[in-house]
């Protein structure tokens, strides 16, 4: 057997390195390609021991790319630190109580990070990202974690925060949808006060610029409000006073705060008087350039001393934050819905009349 010449035979050992690097970087590049297409069979609840560490949850984290807040668990029930430890919405914890115990898994998804935005979980911070919701005892201890993304139809998107592996879960009860938690807002109590338009009989207001004034109704079945005080002043329309005379017919609050972080001058007042008896008298606080509520109620017949007792419970201790348009009704001054009138001149008989003898 003729051999090959050994200068031959390095010239081809050098040439077959670079063709073997290159053939195994191009399967490397296919392997990881594959294992990032590849979804692993997945089925079952998502929360397989939800039974079993919902009792032991002593504080849920809520993170967003928007902020973040905390629920935790006291003796007097579920609050919220970050509003000075106000009660939060009992049913909203039922709901997502419910919500997570009836999520299963439909079938896993991409675990490529780039690919994460499409499904709204993208790492917090970047366009698209996603809810970060963590369940820790009162040691710090983390019981478990999710991030959650869009919501298409009944069809959650989801992951663990520590992994860009993608999931689509739905929940097996019929109907069942995401409860609304991504916002401090969603699990604060804060449209509580409905007095409703057609009980107000009465209304006083001290607006922050011009006269106060006093609105009243007739009856319930009396479509507009008339203006009673002061006088020498007559609305531009018949309706026109109906906007602030029914303010707290229904209002929702934006915010909540400890009364006591209340420091700001008083600007308005603004008090309504139902046909049934209840007095609800509202001060507003100005806060910089946002104005917060400080209400008391007051039972003035029988008929109303029970509701008075349960707002009063609601209200006690807190200052709420009332909205731009909200505040518009509550304190608008006299000036925008009504004209001051010109008294009818009365001619004066001590006075000649000049035409007399002509």
């Amino acid at each position: 057997m003729k051999t090959l010449d050994p200068r031959r035979r390095q010239q081809l050992i050098w040439l077959a390195v670079p063709v073997i690097v290159l053939t195994v970087l191009a399967l490397s590049v296919q392997a990881r390609h594959l294992s990032q297409q590849w979804s692993p069979e997945i089925s079952g609840a998502v929360l397989p021991s939800w039974d079993v560490i919902v009792a032991d949850i002593d504080r849920i984290h809520i993170r967003t790319g928007d902020g973040s807040f905390t629920l935790e668990r006291r003796d007097t029930g579920w609050v919220m630190p970050e509003r000075d430890d106000y009660p939060i919405r009992q049913e909203r914890l039922a709901e997502l109580d419910a919500y997570l115990r009836s999520l299963a898994f439909d079938r896993a998804l991409t675990a490529r990070r780039d690919r994460l935005a499409r499904l709204g979980l993208a790492e917090l911070g970047e366009d698209n990202s996603g809810l970060l919701i963590r369940f820790e005892q009162a040691d710090g201890a983390v019981l478990d974690s999710w991030m959650l993304g869009r919501e298409l139809g009944n069809r959650l998107y989801l992951r663990r925060p520590d992994t860009p592996q993608a999931y689509a879960a739905t929940p097996t009860q019929d109907g069942m949808s995401q409860p609304a938690i991504a916002q401090a807002g969603d699990w604060l109590e804060l449209d509580f006060l409905e007095l409703g338009r057609t009980r107000i009989a009465r209304t006083e207001i001290y607006p922050e610029t011009g006269p106060p004034y006093v609105l009243e109704r007739a009856s319930r079945t009396s479509r507009n409000f008339s203006l009673r005080e002061p006088r020498g002043w007559s609305p531009i329309t018949a309706g026109a006073p109906d906007g602030p005379g029914s303010a707290l017919g229904r209002i929702r609050f934006r915010d909540v705060r400890s009364a006591e972080r209340m420091r700001g001058a008083v600007v308005g007042r603004h008090i309504s008087e139902t046909f049934d008896g209840l007095r609800v008298d509202m001060t507003l606080i100005a806060q910089g350039e946002t104005r917060w509520a400080l209400l008391r109620a007051e039972a003035l017949s029988d008929d109303a001393r029970a509701q008075a007792d349960e707002l009063n419970a609601t209200l006690s201790g807190w200052a709420y934050l009332v909205s731009d348009f909200s505040l518009d009704r509550l304190l608008r001054p006299l000036a925008d819905f009504a004209d001051p009138t010109t008294p009818t001149e009365i001619p004066d008989e001590t006075q000649p009349d000049n035409n007399s003898g002509q």
